[in-house]
């Protein structure tokens, strides 16, 4: 079997690298439809019902045909011996017709239905027994009670939801927040990494980061999306490598009838709020502009339909850096005007930085265009074939800033990427009771980071200054600047992936089974120069000015480009059973098993695996992902009025891929570390910095430097490295009121384990000491090692020297969420809506870390042991109150009004400490995460300066902060133990159409985004607060072995956040 594998897996590789490898997915179309191949796109929608006769006793046998008149789509089956029939994975559209015709019965036909993305649609009949003509009946299905199955698991986003609904830069992803338990990209307070994305049943992500395949605004035209789904809570086992769940996509196709666009919509300054956010007056000028159009229609009638869209963003907007116009932005920066003034001075004539502006407001332009392209074939009855390929790219210049508080205009880096999927999708009707699924797909991406244009390509060591002013409230102000190079730059990404899904459907009597695999294999090349730049770091305005850092590090390439070459195999075998097994109670029984497995592995390093037994060439496969599942619906009455549905299922999110890279990279043989530290007396080894060099030639930037050993930073796997598991249940109930109301409420609890950490096995096992007067901190370096100013050494709280940091990914991290949602759908008039939705919700975990570059997993503020993963905190991905609304009046006169509003409350932040004062590496300037203690001005051991400032902050009106202070006082505070305010935004589209001529029309529609505001400038924004810095150190003192510090006394403090009004004009031509 291994050998077996090996050779696949070898031959896999050899077909994704081939360079004809679109020839060859045209070429398996082919052969695949001589055996009968035919369409699919994972729609999950269905037409069902009962055929009875008079007596009302189930017909078997009835020929029962569905047809799509609009494309001329075609299936037969015949009811079963209750006279059940169903028809599963249905193209979307209307008009659908359903024709029941039995032997002495007169046939009847039921039409003008619409079938949408998930739905379940039951059409029953009564046949009366005598021959006369066919009875015709036009149905008007409830679109309340066609979801019944899904009702408490996704948030259906319908085409007339897209086509009425504002929505920033056209992103469906910007709708997706209408979901009640998202939040950004996280779905029930899981992870980010482990949402999965899917455009017509494959493949969508970002394989390396994570997150949606494209990286502009946008990665698919609106105009090319039919309809899409948000999944929280499906237990369908098709369903799977997700945590929290799964934005679905379905596509446009064409139709018997020619139809189109040209559309262009705008956005300008002269159409936004003339200030920013701060109230403060703007002078940028802006633009977004994004035209397109879109063509559909028949090649050949009922046989050949296509589809395309093609859609550009020209966009020119303002970013600002420490843009200091006021006493206020001067306080929320934490840096005076005079300050500022002297660090820019200073670098300009020691440092060689450019005398083009490198704070304040300034412009950005982007380019962004996707084309959608697609063909359906219908080839005959049963098989038909479909081929769907999208593109996108983007450029987005100066985009990408580091992580200290101010970074300089030559700091921010460019962006730009090229995405490409093609995927071939295949039905088979094999028999009435027989459905194969089939879909092919090939997706390419490449990322490209890279300096702007004020530095060299191969970019330059950083350096970052810690600069303490007094601010005009009197209070005194710390913040780091940055200048020079960054930390991540330059990086490049390729990835290659192929993807086979292949599913079947079989109906034996009351039971209908689904069985299939769902495999892909990616190919990855990446380039991170994460940290190989260098870094000096100083201490103030003073040493930056004499050319005297604190402290260099940086990671050192040993042979050339450190780039890693990896592939990735995610396998899965699965199958369910759906019947009745009690009138009105529809189960669902299935399971689900999943493989990851990483096919490459670092190089071997002897001396960590002297050092801690651990070897740096694991290679990692998880093959033990069973994931059973069960779902109940039960329809009380079995009127489809009261609906109970209830389940629970285990599920296994994607990994991270870039962990990988960190894992063969850091192995300690592509790169070595330096990390020297100035020190209190005696020459110091730490270089004088030359930036005008490194301007002229990057190769100048200190190395490797006599008489500083180096070490290696050791990133590398745990051998027994699994994939998270999570744990999802739901109960809901659901009542619906004819045809115009439903009302809900869901109760979801999730418990996730075998999430990743990174974890450091090389810092010493017990502490040097304790801090007594801080909750007995733990500090990891000898006490007599911490410099006078307060200065930890990390280096001196290793187990061993021979290696550096050593981080293992592994399974330490958990997270359990439970929330319960209420909400409503009312249809009101023609085709008016109204959604409600509200949630409450608690998400707590011991770790948010979302994968990525394997340091910022120690960024986790902590009490004192960076490796206690004990304590269960809020986590970064907690909100404790979502509301959501979102309604279209009917059209009237052509004209249809219709908003959205989106508010979420409880978002949590930490309080820390700006400094490293448990010696574990990580803390100030900038990344920190030692939780601050709280000193108590009431306690008699408090120092008097340190009294006098905390009475300040407990004092100060403006600090939001201060219920987490009061909360913490006398101990270190709780991780994300800040709770931040509700805040939300409307937003408003109001549109009127012109008939012109037949069926063209002219739509003229004008969006405003952040209504609010506009109607008052204080309106629209929120107050929310990022992670804290409570205490600054000053010093040691040794003989009592505790930290001397300093106050923050604008602790809390924020201005305004948020975005502006702004107004969209649209004008859209369809035909």
């Amino acid at each position: 079997m291994h050998f077996f594998l090996q050779r696949m897996i070898k031959s896999l590789k050899d077909f994704i690298m081939f360079p004809f490898f679109m020839a060859s997915i045209s070429l398996l179309s082919l052969i695949l439809f001589v055996a009968g191949g035919a369409y699919s796109q994972s729609t999950d929608a269905s037409i069902s019902g009962k055929i009875t006769g008079k007596d009302g006793k189930g017909l078997p046998g009835v020929s029962v045909t569905v047809r799509n008149e609009s494309i001329g789509f075609q299936s037969i089956t015949v009811t079963n011996k209750e006279g059940k029939y169903s028809f599963i994975q249905l193209p979307l559209g209307r008009p659908y017709t359903v024709k029941a015709a039995f032997v002495g019965f007169t046939p009847q036909i039921k039409n003008q239905l619409s079938v949408n993305q998930g739905d379940n649609l039951s059409i029953d009949f009564t046949m009366s027994e005598s021959v006369s003509n066919l009875k015709e009946i036009t149905v008007n299905a409830n679109a309340l009670n066609k979801r019944i199955d899904r009702l408490g698991s996704s948030t259906a986003i319908t085409a007339q939801n897209i086509q009425q609904l504002p929505a920033q830069n056209r992103n469906f992803n910007n709708l997706s927040a209408l979901a009640p338990t998202t939040n950004g990209s996280n779905i029930s307070g899981q992870r980010a990494s482990s949402t999965n994305f899917l455009i017509d049943g494959a493949s969508a992500r970002n394989n390396l980061t994570s997150g949606a395949l494209g990286s502009g605004p946008y990665s698919l035209s609106l105009e090319a999306i039919r309809e899409f789904e948000v999944i929280t809570n499906v237990y369908d086992v098709t369903q799977g490598r997700q945590g929290g769940g799964a934005v679905s996509v379905v596509t446009k196709s064409g139709t018997n009838t020619l139809t189109g666009s040209v559309f262009d919509y705008y956005r300008s300054d002269f159409l936004a709020s003339p200030y920013d956010i701060r109230g403060n007056k703007r002078q940028q000028q802006f633009t977004t502009n994004q035209y397109g159009f879109s063509l559909g229609g028949p090649i050949i009638k009922d046989k050949l339909h296509f589809f395309t869209a093609f859609d550009r963003q020209d966009e020119k907007l303002p970013y600002y850096i420490a843009d200091l116009k006021d006493d206020n932005d001067v306080i929320a920066n934490r840096i005076s005007r005079g300050a500022l003034d002297t660090l820019l001075d200073i670098a300009r004539t020691k440092y060689g930085l450019s005398n083009n502006q490198q704070v304040g407001e300034f412009q950005r332009k982007t380019l962004a265009n996707t084309l959608f392209i697609r063909l359906d074939w219908q080839i005959n009855a049963k098989n038909r074939l479909t081929i769907r390929n999208n593109y996108s790219d983007w450029k987005n210049p100066n985009s990408n800033s580091d992580n200290s508080t101010i970074n300089l205009f030559e700091v921010w880096g460019n962006f730009k990427s090229k995405e490409n999927s093609t995927l071939v999708s295949l039905r088979t009707q094999f028999s009435p009771n027989f459905l194969n699924e089939l879909k092919v797909q090939y997706q390419n991406a490449k990322r490209n980071y890279y300096p702007n244009s004020e530095l060299p390509a191969a970019n330059i060591p950083r350096a970052i200054i810690t600069v303490r002013s007094y601010l005009p409230n009197g209070t005194f102000g710390n913040t780091t600047v940055q200048l020079g190079g960054q930390r991540f730059f330059p990086e490049s990404n390729l990835e290659n992936q192929i993807q086979l899904v292949n599913t079947s459907h079989l109906t034996k009597g009351k039971y209908r089974f689904t069985f299939g695999t769902d495999n892909t294999f990616t190919y990855l090349d990446t380039y991170i120069s994460s940290e190989q730049n260098g870094r000096f770091i100083f201490n103030s305005l003073e040493d930056f000015a004499s050319l005297n850092p604190s402290r260099y590090a940086r990671e050192v390439p040993l042979k050339g480009i450190p780039s890693v070459q990896q592939w990735v195999l995610n396998g899965s075998l699965f199958g369910q059973m759906q019947f009745e097994p009690v009138k009105n109670v529809e189960a669902l029984v299935g399971l689900r098993w999943d493989i990851t497995g990483y096919l490459n592995q670092a190089d071997y390093n002897p001396a960590v695996d002297k050092a801690f037994g651990l070897r740096t060439d694991s290679k990692i496969t998880d093959a033990g992902k069973i994931q059973p599942r069960l779902q109940l619906t039960w329809d009380i009455r079995g009127k489809r009025t009261d609906i109970v549905r209830f389940g629970v299922g285990m599920f296994s999110a994607y990994p991270v891929n870039y962990a990988q890279v960190n894992n063969i990279q850091n192995s300690g043989t592509m790169v070595a570390s330096i990390d020297v530290s100035r020190p209190p007396t005696g020459p110091s080894l730490v270089p004088v910095p030359d930036f005008p060099s490194y301007r002229n030639d990057p190769n100048t930037a200190p190395g490797l430097i006599a008489g500083v050993p180096t070490v290696s930073t050791i990133n590398l796997n745990d051998p027994k490295l699994k994939m998270p598991s999570i744990l999802k249940g739901n109960l809901s109930y659901n009542r619906i009121f004819g045809d115009w109301l439903r009302v809900g409420v869901n109760f979801l609890y999730s418990y996730t384990s075998n999430n990743y950490v990174y974890i450091d096995q090389n810092l010493v096992t017990q502490p040097y000491f304790q801090l007594k007067n801080e909750a007995d901190r733990s500090v990891f370096v000898p006490a007599n090692t911490i410099t006078a100013s307060g200065t930890t050494n990390n280096v001196l709280g290793r187990k061993t020297q021979d290696v550096g940091r050593t981080l293992m990914l592994t399974n330490g991290a958990k997270l359990r969420q439970a929330a319960v949602i209420v909400d409503a759908n009312l249809r009101y008039f023609k085709d008016g809506y109204f959604n409600v939705s509200y949630t409450f919700n608690d998400a707590k975990d011991n770790s948010s870390y979302n994968g990525n570059v394997a340091n910022t997993s120690t960024f986790r503020p902590v009490k004192s042991d960076p490796r206690n993963m004990s304590e269960m905190n809020y986590s970064d991905n907690q909100f404790k109150h979502k509301l959501v609304l979102y309604a279209a009046s009917p059209a009237w006169k052509g004209f249809v009004f219709g908003g959205t509003f989106r508010g979420i409350g409880g978002t949590r932040y930490s309080m820390t400490v700006d400094a490293d004062i448990n010696g574990d590496f990580v803390g100030g300037p900038g990344d920190d995460n030692d939780l601050a203690f709280v000193f108590d001005p009431a306690d008699p051991k408090t120092p008097a300066d340190i009294k006098a400032s905390m009475e300040k902050v407990l004092t100060n009106p403006e600090n939001r902060a201060v219920k987490y202070i009061r909360n913490s006082l006398g101990k270190i505070a709780d991780r994300n133990g800040g709770e931040n305010p509700f805040a939300g935004t409307f937003d408003v589209r109001l549109q009127k159409t012109f008939k012109t001529f037949k069926t063209q029309a002219l739509t003229f529609s004008v969006d405003v985004f952040n209504l609010a505001n506009l109607l008052n400038r204080n309106w629209g924004v929120n107050y929310n607060l990022g992670n804290q810095s409570l205490l600054f150190v000053n010093g040691f003192d040794q003989a009592t072995q505790t930290y001397k510090y300093r106050v923050n006394e604008n602790v809390g403090v924020t201005t305004k956040n948020g975005t502006p009004y702004q107004i969209q004009l649209g004008a859209r031509y369809s035909f």
